[in-house]
Order: structure tokens, then C-alpha cells, then sequence
């Protein structure tokens, strides 16, 4: 199969592209905090999307369906980098420093919540069905629960504020994700989001240099973190997301975002020989629960009304 030549879209194909997008973001937290321990976390932000923008400016060279990207394209990507990737990276990033990834995962989780609220005040699309409304509520809790055996034993202003930090990357994700799938009018989905994380990283580049010179120790475990998040968190899963994100329920694909947790504990009993607590497999069983009831029972009740009326 050529590099033009497109693949067809199935549900099976759509299901094991989420499931992609879960394992890889899943396994993004720990990898991140490895990362941390050498490098500067703006600087490490800044870095992630350059390079995961390079290599997307690499593969989009090697196909015969990419476009000129005109100027409403690059401000298009401006607007959805600087809210979808740029800001967040960087305040996630610092935030990693002073909270632990199970909170960071719980505040961010609160995304499709703010994905709901933009797509219907931006799209004007009705999101907020029974079903829909109720699984991110039991999947929110789901997440809540299934971290919450981990308590924050230090509570202080820096902690207070990395919250926040985390949080406001929610409400930006939110609204740079449905920016993105309102005003992106072109076929070069490559293109698109090759500008949007090569803008990310060049416009936060300058704020780690803020302080001075930003620390960073070259070592190998700062070198294989980087090229992960880079590459196999961000450039390929950011064209796979994207490209669901425009044909898709965007509200019900950020429903991503709480398997993810779920991904890291599995990876966890995998790799690490742990064992899930009663609590982890109660939150566990809620995120799925509520996934489920947000991604099946209005379609399972439309197939069912179809066959009566036939």
C-alpha cells in the first residue's frame, strides 16, 4: 500500500487506534517524571513537540497527498497549539514536579467535561444526552476512586498551584481540541499537525530560558524519554487523534482520557508484578462502566429503534 493511498475506515479500525492512543498516553506519566529528573520542565515540553514535529515533517514528506498550508491553516494552528498542546505540555510538565501522576490524572480527566461544554457552544452539536452526561460522571469517578488509596501527604501552596496548573490544561484542551475540528477546513492532516506542534514547541522554547539557562544533564534516560514522548506520544498518536477527531463524536473520543489511568495500573500488574488493590478494581470497573454506557447505549438504542420501525 502506497503512503497516498487511505485506509478505510472501520469501527474495528477506529476501536484499535482509541486502544492505541490509551497504551502510549498511559505509559506517557511515568515516563514523563523519568524525563524530569534531568531536564528543565518547560524546556522538556518545549523539546517533546519540536522534535515530535520534525519527525511528523519527515513522514509528511515521504506523501503524495500533502497541501500547501495557507494562512488560515497556520493560524488555525496557532490558536489549537497554543491550547492543545503548547500550554498544557509545559504546565503539565511543571505540575509533574509537585504533585503525583495519579492526581495529574484525576484534574485531567475532568477534559471531556470542557470538550462537552465547547463542542456545544462552539458547534452548536446537543452532547448532553442522558447517556453521555452519565458515563463521564461514573467515569469521572471511577477515576477519582481508583487513585484515591493514594493520598497527598503534602499539601502546600506548590501543590495547590500545580493543580491548578493541571487544570487549566483541561479547559484549553477542551477548547483548542474543538477549535481544531470547527475551523481546519483542509486534507493535509499531516501538515496540520506537523505546524501545530512544531508552533507548540518554538513558542514555549523562549519561557525556559526565563530563569537563566535551563537545566538539562544529557544522560540516556532523558534522551530515551524525550524520543518516546516525542515520537511515540505525541507525533504519531497526536495525527492518529486528529484524524479521528474530525470524523468522529469528539466528545466521546476524549473519553480517552480515562482509560488511560486504567492502561498505566494494567501496565503496572504486567511489567511490575503488582497487584490491584479492591479500590483500583472498583474505580477500574466504574471507568469502563462509564465508557461504555457514553460510547454504546445511544448507538445500541438507535440500532434497536431502527429494526422496530422496519
Amino acid at each position: 500500500m502506497s503512503a497516498a493511498t487511505p485506509l478505510k475506515h472501520t469501527r474495528f479500525l477506529d476501536t484499535v487506534s482509541v486502544a492505541f492512543l490509551a497504551v502510549v498516553w498511559g505509559m506517557a506519566w511515568p515516563v514523563a517524571k523519568v524525563g524530569l529528573r534531568d531536564c528543565d520542565p518547560i524546556l522538556f515540553a518545549s523539546l517533546r513537540s519540536i522534535i515530535g514535529g520534525v519527525f511528523l515533517y519527515f513522514w509528511r514528506s515521504t506523501r503524495k497527498d500533502k497541501e500547501p498550508l495557507g494562512r488560515h491553516t497556520f493560524w488555525v494552528a496557532f490558536i489549537s497549539g497554543t491550547c492543545w498542546v503548547g500550554i498544557p505540555m509545559a504546565l503539565t510538565s511543571w505540575a509533574l514536579l509537585y504533585i503525583n501522576a495519579g492526581l495529574g490524572a484525576i484534574i485531567q480527566s475532568t477534559t471531556p467535561f470542557f470538550v462537552a461544554i465547547c463542542v456545544y457552544y462552539l458547534l452548536g452539536e446537543k452532547q448532553f444526552t442522558f447517556a453521555k452526561t452519565g458515563g463521564l460522571v461514573i467515569g469521572f469517578l471511577g477515576i477519582v476512586i481508583l487513585f484515591s488509596d493514594k493520598p497527598i501527604t503534602d499539601v502546600t501552596n506548590l501543590t495547590v498551584i500545580a493543580g491548578f496548573a493541571v487544570l487549566i490544561p483541561s479547559v484549553l484542551n477542551g477548547f483548542g481540541q474543538v477549535y481544531a475540528r470547527k475551523h481546519f477546513k483542509g486534507k493535509d492532516q499531516f501538515g496540520f499537525m506537523t505546524a501545530i506542534l512544531l508552533i507548540a514547541g518554538l513558542e514555549t522554547l523562549p519561557f525556559s530560558f526565563l530563569g537563566g539557562m535551563p537545566r538539562m544533564d544529557l544522560t540516556t534516560s532523558l534522551v530515551l524519554s524525550t524520543l518516546y514522548l516525542a515520537i511515540v506520544a505525541s507525533a504519531i498518536p497526536f495525527a492518529v487523534y486528529f484524524a479521528l477527531l474530525v470524523r468522529v463524536d469528539i466528545v466521546v473520543l476524549s473519553m480517552v482520557g480515562y482509560v488511560i489511568p486504567v492502561i498505566a495500573v494494567a501496565l503496572g500488574i504486567v511489567w511490575l508484578g503488582e497487584r490491584m488493590s479492591p479500590t483500583q478494581i472498583t474505580g477500574s470497573v466504574l471507568v469502563l462502566t462509564g465508557v461504555v454506557l457514553a460510547t454504546q447505549y445511544d448507538l445500541v438504542k438507535t440500532k434497536i429503534l431502527s429494526r422496530k420501525t422496519s
